[in-house]
């Protein structure tokens, strides 16, 4: 039988408080017996209020927008451009039946918009994780959930991406069609100065797939925020355990294992005042432990790739 280590054992709240030496607010203890904490609106970090956190939250909303693209970008080239081969023998290769899978004219159009689609729909799920109030909503998930979490992702949202790619494709036009045939739609060229690049930009940008996929990222949120929620909470639960364990063995500066600048803001926040509250956090089993590992490096490796695909790769340098 594997022999269980401290990290692994689970403890009581008791024996995850923090050790006597450490930060907490006053009354904390006596507050977390008899009801639960409910965070301020503002919460200090090292004593005070993050500087310019509304634009630390802009870059990394931007950011995690980013990878989001690159992620469906790297397993759209993975599944359906590359070829899959060994020895001279295809292995995979879904491209000529992808591009083939319905023959009506509009196909064309529509496969790369559900790639578009997909795309800002797992944008708009890890902006909104990001930016997640977990003062109100603290849902968690089991290991299992964590780790379908990325293909429950694509299954659940589907039905929501199809129907619209259909509307924007096809019902809103023959809408028009049928109700303003007779009203024709001026060039951008033709709109007043200060409004022409307006017309271009939305002329030249796939935006009703964006447009499409923000609103599907904000209906599967729901579905994602548990899974979501437990990964932030396993790396910000890691960090706190780390610093009350220096506390308690007299290292000198304890709260460098703490979320630093940096780390968004919400991040820094949350370590904060679970560690200022006293509160506990919860326990890293293995199986927890091992489904965020998977999952964090599964993502960062199609990131990574995706974002060469997308500069590289699709720019011809590849």
């Amino acid at each position: 039988m594997p022999r269980m280590t401290p990290r692994s054992r689970p403890r009581t709240p008791a024996q995850r408080s923090p050790p006597p030496g450490a930060e907490r607010e006053p009354g904390a203890a006596e507050e977390s017996a008899g009801k639960e904490l409910v965070p301020p609106r503002h919460i200090l970090v090292n004593g005070k209020r993050i500087h310019l956190r509304w634009l630390q939250q802009i870059i990394w909303s931007f950011i995690a927008a980013n990878v989001g693209v690159w992620i469906i970008s790297a397993l759209y080239y993975l599944f359906v451009q590359l070829r899959w081969h060994a020895g001279g023998h295809t292995i995979l290769y879904l491209k000529p039946n992808w591009d083939h899978l319905f023959g009506f004219h509009g196909w064309a159009a529509d496969r790369h918009d559900i790639r578009n689609v997909y795309e800002a729909l797992l944008a708009t799920l890890f902006v909104r994780s990001l930016l997640a109030n977990w003062r109100k909503k603290d849902r968690r998930a089991p290991a299992w959930y964590v780790a379908i979490s990325p293909i429950l992702i694509v299954v659940v949202a589907f039905p929501v991406v199809a129907a619209g790619i259909l509307l924007i494709n096809y019902g809103l036009p023959d809408l028009w069609h049928a109700l303003f045939s007779h009203h024709a739609l001026h060039n951008p060229v033709h709109m007043p100065q200060q409004w022409a690049w307006f017309g271009t930009y939305l002329s030249g940008f796939p935006w009703q797939p964006v447009v499409i996929g923000i609103i599907a990222g904000l209906v599967v949120h729901r579905v994602y925020a548990p899974a979501g929620n437990t990964v932030q909470l396993y790396f910000v639960g890691r960090s706190v355990d780390r610093t009350r364990d220096a506390v308690a063995a007299g290292e000198e500066n304890p709260h460098r294992h703490l979320p630093r600048w940096p780390w968004p803001p919400v991040v820094r926040e949350r370590a904060a005042w679970i560690m200022d509250s006293g509160q506990p956090v919860p326990d890293r089993t293995f199986n927890i432990t091992w489904a965020v590992r998977i999952v964090t490096a599964v993502l960062t490796a199609l990131a990574i790739y995706g974002a060469y695909v997308r500069y590289v790769i699709a720019k011809g340098h590849g």
